[in-house]
């Protein structure tokens, strides 16, 4: 009898099942869309392959949703992101590792560039070399640029005790130069512009010191985590950009223009590498000088940890996440 009615039963199921089907109403249970990448940027060169990237829908043709969030000031950028804002962030491998504390469940992703060049020290026309900074006023953001005007004076056998150095951000150098409270400062283009065109000099630059201010990519690490997919996506849609405006340099410069409201002159990349997929392996791996991440990110957290701004040391090999541009490898 058991027997039957669990034939029976099976066979109603099965028949309502063809039913359903023919009549056109399964159901089938999908993913809850996923919302946008929201993912913050400044005004850098080596970050404007986000905006190709958005007004050319190569985030869409490769499969994810993005909405890229410009903030002028960079420090913005930083502040925002460390208050909970976004996604992910664009910003310096100095600047992570000042925030790293607060922040830890933060992971790089990618690279997107260093400075070769553009952060440069400034000073009156009058100071010749690094010794005559002795004594000097030298303007600098404590903490991010401390590293490098450390790396200058210790190259010409000083140290940051021979100078005093003065919290200024980079945006305020040109103000501070002209109004004499400065004799050198650290800043970057365009702000390093204005100091060269009324009568400043480049004393040293990130040319002297390859790798050591570079860019990346971070995500919150719930959304490295949750969405490996997602950000894959982004990141081959930013070479993608990448690859168009080195393919096509006037429409990319007038396009980047437009979006960030700035003017085609300002868009140059002098004095930045903008990383390819090559660079971003090498970043990637294990090294002892600043080609690789891993050596740039643990200089700047010892340094942090000496001057007080780290109580312990983050976890680099946690932090660091190399999967993404290795599997964009050919062959791979």
């Amino acid at each position: 009898m058991k027997s039957r009615l669990l034939r029976f039963a099976s066979l109603f199921l099965l028949s309502l099942v063809l039913v359903t089907a023919c009549n056109g109403t399964t159901t089938v249970t999908s993913r809850p869309e996923q919302p946008p990448l929201e993912v913050g940027y400044n005004r850098w060169t080596g970050l404007f392959p986000i905006a190709i990237a958005s007004e050319k829908e190569f985030f869409t043709a490769q499969g994810v949703k993005v909405k890229p969030v410009y903030i002028q000031n960079f420090l913005d950028s930083v502040s925002e992101f460390a208050a909970g804002k976004y996604d992910g962030v664009a910003i310096t491998v100095s600047s992570l590792m000042n925030i790293i504390g607060k922040n830890p469940d933060v992971q790089i992703v990618m690279a997107t560039d260093e400075s070769a060049g553009s952060d440069s020290i400034v000073v009156r026309p009058d100071i010749k070399s690094v010794p005559e900074l002795k004594g000097k006023r030298l303007g600098v953001r404590l903490g991010e640029g401390e590293l490098f005007v450390s790396e200058m004076l210790q190259k010409h056998g000083l140290t940051t005790d021979n100078v005093t150095l003065v919290n200024v951000e980079g945006e305020a150098v040109p103000a501070r130069f002209k109004s004499g409270d400065i004799q050198a400062g650290h800043t970057w283009e365009p702000y390093l512009s204005e100091v060269t065109e009324s009568g400043g000099r480049v004393l040293f630059s990130s040319k002297d010191t390859p790798g050591l201010i570079s860019t990346v990519i971070v995500f919150r690490t719930s959304v490295v985590r949750d969405r490996p997919k997602d950000v894959q996506a982004f990141i081959r849609a930013w070479f993608q950009a990448q690859d168009y405006w080195q393919a096509n340099p006037e429409e990319s410069k007038a396009l980047i223009a437009k979006t960030l409201s700035i003017k085609p002159e300002e868009v140059s990349t002098e004095g930045v590498k903008l990383y390819t997929l090559k660079d971003n392996i090498k970043a990637f791996t294990p090294g002892s000088t600043t080609e690789s991440l891993y050596h740039t990110a643990k200089l700047y957290a010892d340094f942090y940890i000496r001057t007080g701004g780290l109580s312990t040391a983050p976890d680099i090999q946690k932090l660091i996440v190399p999967s993404f541009v290795q599997q964009l490898q050919p062959g791979s």
